[in-house]
C-alpha cells in the first residue's frame, strides 16, 4: 500500500531520477514508511525505465517487502499500491508451481503470477490496486488498474517521455508536465460536480480507466479492459434465492479485508450497509474494535446517535468527530491540498480519516458501494419519474400539473428550469439521471465562464459522456441507473475523493461492498429484486435478525449539508470575496458579472449552494496546484460568526 510513480523515456538519468523522486516526495503522505527507487538501463543508450514507490506498511514490515521489487533474476520489476485479498490463496498456488518467496506482501504474489500468467494475472487478482510492471525482456512498461476504480493511477506521454505516478499532484511537481488547465475537464467538471475519466484537469494527463491494462513498449501506448461489469439477469432468482448467497459473499468480502498487521477501524454512519458491514467484522474481531462517525453543529443534520447506537450494539471503541464551520476553514488549505482533483464532495472524508489516524488506526473499512449496489440514492427513483415524464407527449412543462408534480420531488431550490430544458433535448434515461444529479447546463456555464473560455473549452457533452457508459449493458432502466452510479459518481468522486483524503493521513481505506464477486453476484439478481419500492430491501432482508435496522426504519443518513447556511451567513465574507470581490481568482476563467448574478440567484433561493461550491473549490483547487500558493484565503480574511 502505498504510493507509485515511474519514468520511461529519453534524457538524462540524473533529470529523470530526479523528477521521480520529486513525485515520490509529493506522495511521502501515501508512503510514510519507506521510499524506494530503481533506474533501470535498456538496450537503447538514450531510453530510461525509473520506478519508484512510497511504501505503507500493512502486511510484513521487514525490508524484505520494500519496493522497488524483483523477480530472483531481475527481468520483472514492480511497484503496487493496494492490496489484493486473495493473496494466501495465490501464493499457496504458486509455491505448487514451484515458486518461492522473499516476503508475505502482496508485490511478492504479484511478480510471481505475472511470471506464470502474464497479463492475465489481472483477472485472477481480488483487490483493490494501481500496479506498474517492467518486463526487462520484453522492453515493456505495463500499468494497471482494480476493476471498481479504488486505487487512482494518472499519466502523460508527449511523445518523448512517459511519466505515471498515484496522484496528478505528484505529476505537477516532476517537472515533465505543464501545469495548464484542460478546458474540456473544467466544463466537465462544472456540468457535474467531478471530473469525468480519462479526463483530468491537468491538460495532456489521463486517468487509466477501472479494469483497463496500458501497455506502453517501443513508444507505443495500448490500453484495453480486462474486466467490465455486464448485467445477465438470472430470473430463476428470487428474493429467497438470492438473501443466502448475498449474505455469504458480502461476510466473505468483509473478512477477506480484515487481514493486518497494523490497527484496524471501519467507519460507520448507522445506515443499513454499516450496520451490516460492522456486523461481519465483529464476528471475525473478538477483541478491540474501532469505529470513527463524524456529525455537523445542526441537530437536524446529526446522524451521531445513530452510528452510537451501531457502536453500542457491537461493543466498539466509538469517537465521533464534529464538524464546525470554523474548524472547516482552518484546515481548508490542507483539503484543497489533499484534493487530487477539483471535487463537491470529500470533506467529511478527511475529517473522518483525521481522527481514525489520529487514534493509532491504520487501516479502515468503508460502505462505500452500497447505496450504488441496491438503490440507496434518490436517482434510481427520481430519473425514472423524470424520464416518464418527458416521455409524455402532452406534456405542457412551462405551466403544466406534470411540472408542478415533478417539483414536489425536488429539494428547495431545485433545477425545474434545467429539467424542463434537458428533457426538450430527448427524453431517454441518460438526460433524466443529469437532470436529476447535474450542476450546470451549458447556456448556464455560457454566462458563468468568460467568454474567452468558453470558445476554447473543447466542447464537452455530458451526455454524450453518460450514454457511451450506459448504453449496451442491460435492458433494465434500475440496473442502467446502478451501472452510471458506479461508473461516475462512485468512481470520478466517491472512490477518487475518499482515496485522496484518506491517504492524505496515511490511512488505508477499504471497501468490502466492491468486492467484484459480489458485485458481479447482484448484476444475475433480477432488476425486481434489488430494486423494490424500498431501497435497499435485499439487504435488509439478507441481513434479517442481524441488524438494528428493522423494515419501517429509515435507511438512509441525512442527504443536506449545513453548507448553505454556512454560505449564506458565517463563510459569507469569504464567499463574497471570492466570487465578487477586487481579489477574485481566475478572472479569465470566469465572467465577474456571472458570478455575482450566480450569488445573488443563490441568496434568493434560486438555486441550490452545491453550484457556489463547486464554483468556489475550483477557485481555489486552481489557486493551489496550478498557481502554486500556500494560503488560500483572502490576506486579511478573518473568520466572523453570523449564526
Amino acid at each position: 500500500m502505498g504510493g507509485i510513480a515511474g519514468v520511461l523515456g529519453a534524457g538524462s538519468l540524473e533529470k529523470l531520477c530526479a523528477a521521480a523522486l520529486a513525485m515520490l516526495r509529493a506522495e511521502a503522505h501515501r508512503g510514510p514508511d519507506d521510499e524506494g527507487l530503481v533506474a533501470l538501463m535498456t538496450a537503447e543508450p538514450v531510453c530510461q525505465t525509473i520506478l519508484g514507490s512510497r511504501r505503507l506498511a500493512v502486511v510484513d514490515s521487514s525490508r524484505e517487502g520494500n519496493q522497488p521489487m524483483q523477480n530472483e533474476n531481475g527481468t520483472v520489476w514492480a511497484v503496487f499500491d493496494g492490496e489484493i485479498y486473495n493473496g494466501n490463496t495465490l501464493r499457496k498456488e504458486l509455491l505448487s508451481k514451484g515458486h518461492r518467496f522473499r516476503s508475505r506482501t502482496n508485490t511478492d504474489v504479484l511478480l510471481h503470477l505475472y511470471e506464470e500468467y502474464g497479463d492475465g494475472c489481472l483477472s485472477r487478482l481480488r483487490g483493490m490496486f494501481a500496479i506498474a510492471i517492467w518486463d526487462h525482456k520484453a522492453r515493456r512498461l505495463i500499468l494497471a488498474r482494480d476493476r471498481l476504480g479504488e486505487k487512482p493511477l494518472y499519466y502523460a506521454w508527449d511523445g518523448t517521455r512517459f511519466v505515471f505516478a498515484s496522484e496528478i499532484k505528484a505529476l505537477l511537481v516532476s517537472g515533465l508536465v505543464t501545469r495548464r488547465l484542460n478546458p474540456a475537464a473544467v466544463s466537465a467538471y462544472l456540468n457535474l460536480g467531478w471530473v469525468p475519466s480519462p479526463l483530468t484537469i491537468v491538460d495532456g494527463v489521463k486517468s487509466l480507466e477501472p479494469g483497463s491494462l496500458a501497455s506502453f513498449q517501443n513508444g507505443q501506448l495500448q490500453i484495453k479492459r480486462y474486466w467490465d461489469l455486464v448485467f445477465k439477469e438470472d430470473n430463476s432468482l428470487d428474493e429467497a434465492q438470492a438473501v443466502g448467497p448475498l449474505r455469504e459473499h458480502l461476510q466473505e468480502a468483509v473478512r477477506l479485508r480484515l487481514h493486518s498487521d497494523v490497527p484496524i477501524g471501519a467507519f460507520i454512519s448507522g445506515g443499513v450497509d454499516s450496520s451490516a458491514m460492522l456486523s461481519f467484522m465483529r464476528e471475525s474481531v473478538t477483541g478491540k474494535l474501532h469505529t470513527f462517525s463524524f456529525a455537523f453543529e445542526q441537530p437536524e443534520l446529526n446522524e451521531g446517535p445513530r452510528a452510537r447506537a451501531l457502536a453500542d450494539r457491537f461493543q466498539t471503541d466509538h469517537t465521533e468527530y464534529l464538524i464546525t464551520s470554523q474548524e472547516i476553514l482552518r484546515e481548508l488549505s490542507f483539503i484543497v491540498a489533499a484534493m487530487d482533483q477539483p471535487s463537491v464532495d470529500g470533506i467529511n472524508s478527511y475529517f473522518a480519516s483525521k481522527i481514525a489516524r489520529s487514534s493509532g488506526t491504520v487501516v479502515a473499512l468503508s460502505d462505500l458501494g452500497g447505496d450504488q449496489l441496491f438503490g440507496g440514492y434518490s436517482s434510481f427513483w427520481l430519473a425514472p419519474r423524470i424520464l416518464q415524464l418527458g416521455r409524455s407527449a402532452d406534456t405542457p412543462w412551462e405551466s403544466g400539473k406534470a411540472l408542478e408534480a415533478l417539483l414536489s420531488w425536488l429539494p428547495r431550490g431545485g433545477r425545474s428550469r434545467q429539467i424542463a430544458a434537458l428533457l426538450r433535448r430527448a427524453p431517454f434515461l441518460e438526460v433524466a439521471y443529469l437532470a436529476a444529479k447535474g450542476l450546470f447546463l451549458d447556456d448556464v456555464l455560457e454566462h458563468v465562464l468568460s467568454e474567452r473560455f468558453v470558445n476554447g473549452s473543447g466542447g464537452f457533452d455530458p451526455l454524450v459522456y453518460l450514454q457511451d457508459i450506459g448504453h449496451g449493458y442491460s435492458e433494465s432502466l434500475s440496473n442502467r441507473i446502478c451501472r452510471l452510479e458506479l461508473r461516475t459518481d462512485l468512481h470520478n468522486q466517491l472512490l477518487r475523493d475518499t482515496d485522496a483524503m484518506s491517504m492524505a493521513h496515511s490511512l488505508e481505506l477499504r471497501s468490502p461492498f466492491l468486492d467484484h464477486p459480489l458485485v458481479e453476484f447482484l448484476a444475475k439478481v433480477p432488476s425486481q429484486v434489488k430494486f423494490s419500492s424500498k431501497p435497499k430491501r435485499l439487504l435488509i432482508q439478507a441481513m434479517s435478525g442481524k441488524l438494528p435496522v428493522q423494515p419501517g426504519d429509515r435507511i438512509n443518513g441525512p442527504s443536506n449539508s449545513p453548507f448553505g447556511f454556512w454560505l449564506k451567513n458565517r463563510w459569507r465574507g469569504l464567499a463574497e470575496e471570492l466570487l465578487c470581490g477586487r481579489t477574485v481568482m481566475s478572472v479569465d476563467l470566469f465572467d465577474r458579472d456571472g458570478l455575482r448574478r450566480l450569488w445573488d440567484d443563490f441568496l434568493r433561493n434560486r438555486i441550490g449552494w452545491s453550484r457556489i461550491w463547486a464554483v468556489l473549490i475550483l477557485q481555489l483547487w486552481i489557486r493551489r496546484h496550478i498557481d502554486g500558493e500556500i494560503s488560500l484565503l483572502p490576506p486579511g480574511f478573518q473568520f466572523v460568526r453570523r449564526g
